[in-house]
């Protein structure tokens, strides 16, 4: 592993542990065994450092699945769940750890988007890469809810873009009320929240 990835790795398994605040340069460094120097050759300061790892390790594996899920051959239906079940962590539950796409380690898939989440509020940088990747699922919803209007399965008379945003919206607070009260599988949380929707936009 070169040293640049060895910093990003390191400060990625850090922050997971101890979040952005608790996270200093001098412990990167401590970690990864570099220098100061060898450092700032790579990075110019903690915010770049921070942002790039975000990046890489989650806004990366985020667009990879979401490729992945548009050559999902299914249902609309079971293209939307698969599509919130893969950006929310795949079928982890409570005391359950899954693995990021070519990453190097197990997670606690809440634990990323509590980093996530913290991220957005702290980083002006992650906040926008955050705020496209999602107008990039909304885009993906909407088009997954024509193809069903298309196939007959969903109802004409919908507005597709306030469903996406309905679709969308329910995503985000799945994933919030999974890591809230995990004792109920993030699984089981979609199915009924699906359902519910599907139950109303069916044909």
């Amino acid at each position: 592993m070169d040293t640049k990835s060895r910093i990003m790795e390191t400060t990625f398994k850090l922050l997971l542990e101890k979040g952005f605040d608790n996270v200093s340069i001098t412990e990167v460094k401590r970690e990864s065994n570099i220098s100061t120097g060898g450092f700032y050759h790579l990075f110019d300061s903690k915010e770049m450092l921070v942002v790039e790892v975000i990046k890489k390790y989650i806004f990366n594996y985020f667009y990879l699945t979401l490729e992945q899920i548009k050559k999902f051959e299914g249902t609309p239906k079971e293209k939307l769940k698969v599509a919130i079940l893969s950006m929310a962590g795949d079928d982890a539950v409570i005391n359950e750890t899954t693995q990021l796409i070519g990453g190097p380690e197990k997670i606690d898939y809440r634990t990323l988007h509590l980093l996530l989440i913290e991220g957005v509020q702290k980083y002006d940088m992650i906040s926008d890469i955050y705020s496209e990747f999602f107008r990039e699922l909304l885009i993906f919803i909407n088009d997954t809810i024509n193809e069903g209007i298309a196939h007959g399965e969903i109802r004409s008379d919908i507005d597709s873009t306030r469903i996406a945003e309905v679709i969308e919206t329910m995503t985000m607070g799945t994933v919030i009320m999974w890591i809230a009260l995990p004792e109920k599988s993030l699984e089981e949380r979609v199915e009924i929240n699906m359902a519910e929707i599907w139950d109303y936009i069916k044909k």
